[in-house]
């Protein structure tokens, strides 16, 4: 492969590809592939009745081989340097941050005195990350029941609303609208690989439905019982639910405490529990939906020096209430929230002395 310059973004590349009939394309191509002739960082391409795919070396056998001269866009540069070359060290230094992207959507936190500079940051991000159709600001503290906080679009389409894609689930959602965290995917994907055959499962806080639905990708032969306070994370889980198409997500609106004690005593094999804020407000409710041998996922948010003691001490307590024993299987820092304050996981089994 030989490049040289081109106009600006774009450099112009001579490949080398390997010229097929349409038919023949997706056989040719997982032959080159198993001949570890495919080269993975560049695309195939259709002219006429027939296919050109990339090679990164030259395969055994007959092949019509071609070389081509094909434009190629240049990656974008990192965005400290793009926001930098907008507005100078001093203040890109001071206004860089991290940030999310839901979806299509990117959220971000503007320092305060920085605000002058946040069209420039929004703009860099969607410079580095083209996906990116919206840029919207942090414009509360999240509040409330329904753990939401309100965001000002910066640039691009007037909207909130977007479909994020995770672990195999399509989830719609308003970021406007509900609580939804990116940074748990990690956390959902490996609760999921967990999760056996026939299991009862209790998701309280349930959101838009991000941990049950990708259970239920994951393990289809479950019964989940997704329960969600806020009206509109509610409408857009039982809109994801048809969306993903799971047969095995069983929906509840309200509070978690009523819904559970008065329809799911002595239910669940399994009870997640994704609420830093004050899940352990609420582990009486997950002991009385728990059967013997339940696995319990709780989330809090602690202190750095000492970020497990205050949790476990809760679900101690409320074991000795419940006449139970607790074993803690796993606990783990799962990201840091804010100066000294982490959020963690700990996942523990209870068993009734019966």
């Amino acid at each position: 492969m030989f490049r040289h310059a081109g106009a600006a973004g774009v450099s112009l590349i001579f490949m080398k590809y390997v010229k097929v009939e349409k038919k023949k394309a997706n056989n040719t191509i997982k032959k080159l592939v198993k001949l570890g002739a495919y080269s993975k960082g560049h695309r195939a391409f259709c002219e006429g009745d027939f296919v050109f795919v990339p090679i990164a070396k030259i395969p055994t056998g007959k092949w019509q081989i071609v070389e081509l001269e094909k434009e190629e866009k240049q990656k974008p540069r990192d965005l400290k340097s793009v926001l930098t070359s907008k507005i100078g060290p001093e203040a890109a230094s001071k206004l860089f941050s991290s940030f999310d992207i839901i979806g299509d959507i990117a959220i971000i936190e503007v320092p305060k005195g920085m605000e002058k500079y946040e069209k420039e940051l929004a703009e860099s991000i969607r410079e580095v990350h083209p996906n990116v159709k919206v840029v919207a600001k942090k414009a509360s503290a999240i509040s409330g029941d329904y753990r939401v906080r309100q965001v000002k679009v910066i640039i691009g389409e007037n909207r909130t609303e977007t479909l994020y894609k995770e672990h195999g689930c399509k989830m719609f959602l308003d970021v406007a609208k509900v609580y939804f965290s990116v940074r748990l995917s990690h956390e959902r994907r490996r609760i999921a690989e967990q999760v056996k055959p026939n299991e009862r499962i209790l998701a309280l806080f349930a959101g838009v439905g991000p941990f049950p639905l990708v259970i239920a990708k994951k393990q289809p032969k479950t019964e989940i019982v997704a329960i969600e306070l806020n009206p509109d994370a509610v409408r857009y889980m039982r809109e994801n639910v048809k969306l993903n198409k799971v047969k095995n997500i069983i929906v509840e609106e309200g509070d978690a405490r009523k819904i559970v004690l008065e329809k799911y005593k002595n239910f669940a094999d399994r009870i997640l529990m994704p609420l830093p804020r004050s899940a352990d407000e609420f582990l009486d409710v997950a002991f009385a939906g728990a059967r013997d041998g339940c696995i319990v996922h709780i989330y809090h948010f602690a202190p750095i020096e000492d970020p497990y003691r205050d949790i476990e001490e809760k679900i101690a307590q409320e074991a000795k209430k419940a006449n139970a024993k607790v074993k803690i299987i796993n606990k783990r820092i799962v990201r840091p929230f804010a100066p000294k304050i982490v959020q963690v996981v700990v996942d523990f089994k209870i068993k009734f002395n019966l």
